[in-house]
């Protein structure tokens, strides 16, 4: 098999989010996050982005669920 290489091929727009509150939030608190409930895409950047803070700050935990046309992130822990 060889693979091709392609010129002029225009490299994808990188997904960003905003900064998001997780240290300012207490157990009970969510916000509504800027990522649509349609757009798979931001939705997947979103729930890395929670799971990598989750990671780095044990024991906190946060969960993300569809609120209407959009997503919101509660902490749980």
């Amino acid at each position: 098999m060889t693979i091709q290489i392609e010129k002029g091929v225009p490299m994808p727009n990188r997904t960003r989010l905003p900064e998001l509150p997780f240290t300012a939030m207490e157990i009970g608190d969510s916000f509504v996050a800027p990522v649509p409930s349609t757009d798979n895409r931001l939705i997947q950047a979103l729930r890395q982005r929670v799971t990598r803070y989750q990671k780095q700050n044990p024991p906190k935990k946060f969960s993300v669920v569809q609120d209407g046309e959009s997503m919101r992130v509660f902490r749980v822990i």
